[in-house]
């Protein structure tokens, strides 16, 4: 979804406000102009985050009403059971080996090809056409995890839609089937992924 920000300001009109204010000799003026402008941006960000979350809340209210099951459950042990599952198949000296690999986000095992996942549609199909009765639900930075049942009626369209309308700390989706040894994962980046990936 298009920032709400960028469709009610011109940010080229903002600038040349703050350029001017910038250029007053009375700095209480200045100073009072620059914390109206301050305020009217958080006012419109505010406004942004709030419309985003309704609109994430709604696509979840959607899935869950198709009859997907959401059930929390801790978030260590899958993390930990993904990074065995993963991350333990990359030894630390490739990772070093390759230029600008950060381990920041999980999902950049897959984006430095240190492991050789499908990518864009043939991820996306992969992950539609996969048995997946139930799965794991986790974010890169959020605290919540779920058990996802029902979870052959989730689509890639479906996560493409979260995607879109989901904080940054839900912008990392991470599905993972522990026993079935796969992971889909939609990166927060839209040019990187989405990414499939299945231990043979």
């Amino acid at each position: 979804m298009e920032s709400i920000m960028f469709r009610i300001m011109n940010m080229a009109e903002l600038n040349r406000l703050e350029e001017e204010n910038e250029l007053l000799e009375d700095s209480q003026e200045k100073a009072v102009r620059a914390e109206l402008i301050e305020q009217v941006m958080e006012r419109i960000m505010d406004y942004d985050c709030h419309i985003h979350d309704y609109a994430y809340k709604q696509t979840v209210q959607a899935i869950i009403d198709r009859g997907v099951l959401l059930e929390p459950v801790e978030r260590a042990d899958i993390i930990s059971m993904w990074d065995k599952q993963f991350d333990g198949l990359v030894s630390v000296a490739m990772k070093q080996a390759v230029e600008h690999y950060s381990s920041q986000f999980r999902w950049h095992l897959f984006s430095f090809e240190l492991l050789p996942a499908m990518q864009g549609d043939d991820a996306r199909q992969s992950f539609n056409s996969i048995n997946k009765s139930e799965l794991f639900l986790f974010f890169e930075y959020a605290d919540e995890c779920y058990r996802v049942k029902n979870a052959n009626l989730l689509t890639a369209e479906d996560v493409e839609t979260l995607s879109k309308f989901s904080s940054m700390n839900n912008a990392d989706m991470y599905f993972y089937d522990p026993l079935k040894k796969w992971t889909y994962i939609k990166p927060h980046e839209d040019y990187c992924g989405p990414y499939f990936f299945k231990v043979d």
